[in-house]
């Protein structure tokens, strides 16, 4: 595409293409608005290089097309927006909201399993979205950690939606969407359901809750995969992590049932059970909180628990963001952050946000940084507590 020119006589291109299977995306300034948004080109002669053929890639198109026309009806908050569809070059496009923020997969990617507090809340927020689309009459089809943006404040957004619904229509049914978070009726050929998303909801949710999707690793072999999901029933995530607790197994399992009639009945259903488990963590002892008194400078001591942590993430990124992760404010902040999620029941996690503090501090400072070595005293008295749990 020559960059030179205004892409649909309004878009201007800043930063891409980052290159997809089904299409490419650039970061575009519209120049009547005078915001960046996200731009995805349909790589329709791409496909048609590809051997498919004509009537064929225009009838995606057109299906493209009217799944862009239903996304621009839903107006949700954790769901990112869309707001023009055009054509230039002979290309189709659709233009979306700009998402500043990290794939939920890059959260994954840090070696420790996500603490309680974001992997309720960030499930409920999913299901919000997700039912907003299904009342669109939008399904997703490829629910996984790389379509579910967190935002920079710490909030999630859905992504992809259009190019997910693309995959399913140019790809055979053994590779269309991702295979770690495919629904098993999926997997026979069938178009699929707002259940088979919620499904991959269910995946989503075991592997921020273990570390691990309920099946298979990225590169094992795809049929051995899709067998595991139509075959296999996989331990409670309680079995990968004490600690988890009973209300969350149930959710997960009733998430992966493999009859779609088994599972729950829509994504609000599951946002509603998954509210009731927050109100649960917030409900739980606060326990021994000496050395905490200074949190109400930056939280609502009156407020739910699980909103002072969320309150507590977003200060410590905004800290980071001015002053540098090694700053002292950032460091002071972190291991409130750590003490009061084991102080929400969560001795596991607390364990593993020390356990990042002291190695960072390492890192910052020297191994026998006196920093360090409280944080690694932290990681040692919330084991400790969680094994007497």
């Amino acid at each position: 595409m020559d960059a030179s020119k205004l892409i649909g006589d309004r878009y201007k291109q800043i930063d891409g293409p980052a290159r997809g299977a089904m299409g490419d995306v650039w970061t575009v300034e519209d120049t009547r608005l005078g915001r960046t948004v996200a731009l995805k080109f349909l790589a329709r002669r791409r496909l048609t290089q590809q051997g498919a053929l004509t009537a064929f890639v225009e009838s995606t198109v057109r299906m493209f097309k009217r799944e862009g026309l239903a996304m621009a009806r839903i107006n949700h908050p954790h769901v990112a927006h869309i707001y023009d569809t055009g054509e230039h070059d002979g290309e189709f496009f659709i233009v979306m909201e700009y998402v500043e923020g990290r794939p939920l997969a890059e959260h994954l990617k840090t070696g420790a399993t996500l603490t309680l507090e974001p992997t309720v809340r960030w499930t409920r927020q999913i299901c919000e979205g997700l039912e907003a689309a299904h009342k669109a009459k939008v399904l997703h089809r490829d629910i996984k950690p790389d379509n579910i943006m967190i935002t920079q404040h710490r909030d999630v957004k859905i992504v992809d939606f259009g190019l997910a619904f693309l995959a399913d229509v140019t790809q055979s049914h053994t590779s269309a969407g991702t295979p770690l978070y495919k629904a098993p009726e999926r997997w026979n050929g069938e178009h699929g359901s707002r259940r088979s998303d919620l499904y991959s909801v269910g995946c989503v949710l075991y592997e921020m809750l273990t570390g691990r999707p309920p099946f298979g690793r990225p590169g094992d072999d795809v049929m051995t995969v899709g067998r595991m999901h139509q075959d296999d029933t996989p331990a409670p995530p309680s079995a990968h992590r004490p600690g988890v607790p009973p209300e969350l197994d149930s959710i997960v399992m009733a998430l992966l049932a493999k009859d779609p009639a088994r599972r729950p009945k829509s994504a609000q259903a599951v946002a509603d059970a998954v509210r009731a488990v927050q109100h649960v963590l917030d409900a739980m002892n606060l326990g021994d909180t000496t050395g905490q008194a200074d949190l109400s400078k930056i939280l609502d001591s009156d407020g739910a628990l699980s909103e002072s942590i969320r309150a507590l993430d977003r200060h410590i990124f905004d800290l980071d963001r001015r002053y540098g992760p090694s700053d002292q404010a950032v460091i002071d902040a972190r291991g409130k952050h750590a003490e009061l999620t084991g102080q929400s029941g969560d001795a596991r996690g607390a364990a593993a946000l020390y356990n990042r503090l002291g190695h960072d501090c390492q890192d910052f400072f020297g191994p026998y940084d006196v920093r360090a070595l409280n944080a690694f005293e932290g990681v040692a008295r919330w084991i400790s507590r969680a094994s007497n749990e």
